[in-house]
């Protein structure tokens, strides 16, 4: 008897009607259901589905000879590139992993609790380009590959030209190098940026000016905003997020932190903000550099980046992924916030 009162109470539920729950539309039935195919939507409604784009944003194939169909504003780039590094390797598959950790984000829900704003929603068409196709046989083919990527990509019009004549990228890395493929696009620069010895004395001779990870305790997080609105003043400014400023306790999956901000191209104003090194432990927590990039809202952002994510090493809860998708949203916002017009 008991059986058959729990087979006719299952068959029972099969006919109930839910009510709708987010992400589920109404006709998807969620237990059984006798909805028509046709009725049944299989093109919205999932964070899981389709191409992994950054923030679902659509793909365009960037690099494709000759003009393109759809014009953009803001473009995502990944640098799967590695080789460069001097401990852990295994960045080359930040890109993807930076894209998995942007899941949960859209340009239909990317409204911001702080600011009200939606960086997806605005003036601005951004779009997702891919990963740059780049050797891992030859590190200098591979980094003059990235290099062209892009000046192919930034060479392209503007969708929005009454706002910025020239497309800006946002590049998913990698190891620190491609820093340097972005800069010599963007700025014509050449010179040395390291040196096998006294590299900290020649970054003060060379006019860096360093906050280190504890001087936020010193400072706070208003006072390391300050002092980099300060340095920066309205140059144009290339700003290069090394995971690394966060304690491994936040971002386990890391390879420094850096401002590099370029001055009619040069390198003669530029601030960094040290963690750092290889996953050293003491540096800030992720909320922390969430809210001073946030806090630099009105510098001029011509390109920016963030590097030094390997994905294998991070933890089965993927916070380092899921806070370099964080920090490449914080980027967007401030370009969004402020166009740049050439």
């Amino acid at each position: 008897m008991i059986l058959l009162i729990c087979l006719a109470f299952v068959a029972f539920a099969r006919d109930i009607s839910f009510p709708p729950v987010a992400a589920v539309h109404p006709l998807q039935y969620i237990i059984g259901g006798s909805a028509n195919l046709d009725d049944i939507d299989i093109v919205t409604g999932s964070q899981f589905s389709g191409l992994t784009t950054f923030a679902h944003l659509p793909y365009i194939n960037c690099f494709a000879d000759g003009p393109i169909d759809e014009k953009y504003d803001i473009a995502i780039l990944g640098a799967p590139f590695d080789t460069g590094v001097t401990a852990r390797p295994g960045a080359r598959f930040g890109p993807g992993g930076i894209r998995e950790g942007s899941r949960r984000m859209s340009p239909v829900a990317g409204w911001s609790v702080y600011t009200g704003e939606n960086s997806f929603d605005s003036w601005a068409k951004v779009i997702d380009c891919g990963d740059a196709p780049l050797t891992f046989l030859d590190n200098t083919i591979a980094l003059r590959q990235l290099e062209k990527a892009h000046k192919v990509i930034s060479g392209r019009a503007a969708n929005t030209t009454a706002k910025s004549s020239i497309p800006r990228i946002i590049t998913l890395g990698g190891d620190h190098t491609t820093t340097l493929a972005a800069l010599r696009s963007t700025a014509g620069i050449r010179a040395p940026l390291v040196r096998p010895k006294g590299d900290l004395r020649n970054d003060i001779r060379c006019g860096f000016e360093i906050i280190r990870a504890r001087d936020i305790d010193r400072f706070g997080v208003n006072g390391v905003i300050e002092q980099l609105k300060a340095r920066v003043g309205n140059t144009k400014v290339y700003l290069s997020v090394d995971i690394d400023v966060l304690d491994p306790a936040f971002a386990p999956g890391k390879s420094m932190y850096l401002f590099q901000v370029q001055n009619n191209g040069s390198l003669s104003e530029t601030a960094k903000t040290t963690a750092t090194g290889t996953a050293e432990v003491g540096g800030w927590s992720t909320r922390e550099l969430l809210s001073i990039l946030d806090g630099l809202q009105g510098i001029n952002v011509v390109g920016a980046d963030v590097v030094e994510v390997a994905p294998i090493y991070d933890n089965p809860g993927e916070t380092t992924v899921l806070a370099a998708a964080e920090v490449a949203h914080s980027l967007l916002t401030l370009m969004v916030q402020r166009p740049v017009r050439s």
